[in-house]
């Protein structure tokens, strides 16, 4: 044993001895609690995103969405027409982009306002 292992094992002996530990007698012989965050996880990744979560990252996508939720509520109390119209293509832009990162394709509609400026942008190179 190393001695690192051997002092962490005495100063864990002591802590046990003085009762530093919370009494958690009644999770024996029990299942953990679900994780309901991590259902949409495959299972071969929810130890990786559970150890990036506790750093304090999360997903792009899981990130998006907070974005997505954040701006439905400021949209759902603006009282404004022209903040109305921001948060709504704030929305829509957060949108493509969630689409984009889950790989599936963004559709422009002919008659909206980006497939003209797509088109228009492509068409000069």
């Amino acid at each position: 044993m190393s001695i690192f292992q051997t002092i962490a094992e005495r100063r864990i002996c002591e802590a046990l001895e003085t009762g530093a530990f919370p009494d958690l007698s009644h999770w024996k012989n029990r299942p953990l609690p679900d994780d309901t965050e991590m259902r949409m996880v495959a299972p071969d990744l929810r130890m990786a995103y559970k150890v990036l979560k506790n750093a304090g990252y999360i997903p792009e996508e899981l990130a998006l969405h907070q974005e997505i939720r954040r701006t439905q509520d400021l949209l759902a109390h603006a009282t404004e027409e022209r903040e109305k119209l921001g948060h709504l293509r704030r929305i829509s832009l957060l949108c493509a982009k969630l689409e984009a990162s889950m790989g599936r394709p963004v559709h422009l509609d002919e008659d909206g306002p980006y497939f003209v400026r797509v088109t228009e942008r492509l068409s000069r190179k």
